[in-house]
């Protein structure tokens, strides 16, 4: 196990150096959206229209790259390369036919996705909007072929080409944005088109590199072909209840005040790029690895990893939390508060972001655990906890939106994650013994005091460097890195002094 870890925590310095790219790359296209198009009537359109338009091709697209990797590594164990290469192929022309059949289905079932979305949409609203999302469909097709070959290049070890393809996606936006974004939101439709069929064709040669042919392979009958799409439907109801997460957000922000889905949106992106900075890297790293390992029967080795990817929560996570609580406003200026951005939509983004920070750290676990889950070939636990999560969402939504509006969906968000990720880590430590429920427990009533510290450092240093008179973007960077570093040190000196006073406890009662 210690040689397989090192094998792979060698490369992760490039897969970190991509993943903090790609997650730049995603934050320049949100900014440049904000600045080009701002929060309003016309951006909660084409927020709304691009789920709608990809909905079923995501769903089923995240899924193939779940269910197929576990079934890849069987298949070349027990059969060979060859017979993987040919399964690929089959299953190549399988997901076209499936990627054609669900264009189809959602060209028919959009007015109803919409519907659902934007409540009491009717007349040339619906029309404008339909037309949007039919016209963004064919994206679908290109995410669920890319699906087959980062599954296959994940099988063969090779994480590059599926970490570089998104630079060429995102730049196609970027390009599009800066120079043409006159063309508003159909040619921004248009342009995730073409991103997505670059994204194809930067990851098809890398395929070919790692040997992969192609072969005019056709036929159901296979018991591989079988088994995966038996474990394909529990992984696309696991990965749709997350889909349905938005629908139900998007459908309950249509009824409030113009701008409200942009600002989800614009907050979840921030959400998403400390995800990626932070967490990303090291699932990326581990969750291949999660599928060997269970393959191998090797409990030891995946408690290795469950742990590295748990300490990755506690150590990094958490102070990523306290300086987007703490620091929303000031974040979310910085990033998106020009152009068509206004001060008011600064305002209420960073109070979406605050609230959606709350689960940063159940949002990591979720992405951990259930990983772990889908790699033993049980992807029936994380449905039931997903479901229990999303039942939960539509409650606290209900409950929420009234007094607190937008902010409310955003709460309602965090608290749902947090059931989830409370649940999988009760079953996942019950059933492998791999989380000591009564040491977490203590961890976290120890880390409360040093993320109060952690506050108490940032707030009044940002405050102070706020009294310096200058108005100067470098200036409000600096000004910024300087709190957050603070807050940091602040944290790891604590931290270390706590954890190993904690450890040294933990040990002794074990003994």
């Amino acid at each position: 196990m210690d040689s397989t870890l090192k094998k792979a925590f060698n490369t992760s310095r490039f897969i970190i150096v991509m993943v903090l790219l790609n997650k730049s790359l995603t934050l320049i296209k949100q900014i440049l959206i904000a600045a080009k198009l701002g929060s309003g009537a016309e951006t909660d359109t084409y927020f709304t229209g691009i789920v709608a338009a990809v909905l079923l091709a995501n769903m089923v697209g995240e899924a193939i790259t779940l269910g197929m990797e576990p079934v890849l590594a069987k298949i070349e164990e027990k059969k060979g390369k060859e017979y993987k290469l040919n399964y690929i192929n089959n299953l190549l022309h399988i997901t076209i036919l499936l990627a054609l059949g669900l264009f189809i289905l959602n060209w028919f079932l959009s007015p109803v996705f919409i519907k659902i979305m934007v409540r009491g949409i009717e007349g040339k609203d619906l029309e404008y909007m339909l037309k949007l999302v039919r016209g963004g469909m064919p994206m679908g097709l290109f995410f669920m072929i890319r699906a087959i070959f980062i599954a296959f290049l994940h099988s063969e070890g090779s994480l590059r080409a599926g970490l570089k393809s998104w630079i060429y996606y995102f730049t196609a936006y970027i390009l599009f944005l800066v120079c043409f974004s006159h063309h508003g939101i159909y040619g921004l439709m248009i342009t995730g088109i073409i991103a997505s069929i670059l994204q194809l064709c930067a990851i098809v040669p890398a395929a070919i590199n790692r040997g992969y042919r192609y072969r005019a392979i056709l036929g159901f009958k296979d018991i591989y072909i079988r088994e995966f799409f038996i474990a394909l439907w529990p992984i696309i109801l696991g990965t749709s209840i997350n889909m349905i997460n938005v629908i139900v957000d998007k459908s309950f922000a249509s009824t409030l005040v113009t701008g409200s889905k942009s600002w989800l949106n614009y907050s979840d992106v921030i959400i998403h790029v400390f995800l990626g900075i932070f967490v990303m890297g090291i699932i990326t790293i581990i969750v291949p690895m999660f599928g060997s390992q269970f393959n191998g029967e090797d409990s030891s080795s995946l408690k290795s990893l469950i742990h590295i990817g748990m300490r990755t929560v506690s150590s990094i996570v958490l102070p990523a939390m306290v300086v987007l609580i703490t620091l929303a406003n000031p974040i979310v200026k910085l990033l998106f508060e020009r152009g068509q951005f206004t001060p008011t939509d600064t305002l209420m983004t960073s109070q979406v972001l605050t609230y959606y920070a709350l689960g940063l750290a159940s949002i990591s676990i979720i992405l951990i655990l259930i990983n772990c889950h889908y790699a033993a070939y049980d992807p029936i636990t994380p449905i039931k906890f997903t479901a229990l999560g999303v039942v939960a969402n539509l409650i606290l939504n209900w409950i929420l939106i009234k007094p607190m509006a937008v902010n409310g969906l955003a709460l309602a968000t965090s608290l749902s994650n947090t059931l989830i990720a409370a649940l999988l880590i009760r079953d996942i430590g019950r059933d492998i013994h791999i989380v000591n429920m009564e040491y977490l427990k203590k961890r976290i009533f120890k880390l409360i005091p040093i993320t109060i510290a952690m506050v108490i450092t940032i707030l009044p240093i940002y405050y102070i460097l706020d009294l310096i008179p200058w108005d100067n973007g470098i200036m409000d960077i600096i000004q910024l890195l300087i709190s957050i570093t603070a807050g940091i040190f602040t944290y790891t000196k604590l931290n270390m002094r706590k954890k190993d006073k904690l450890w040294k406890v933990h040990k002794k009662g074990k003994a």
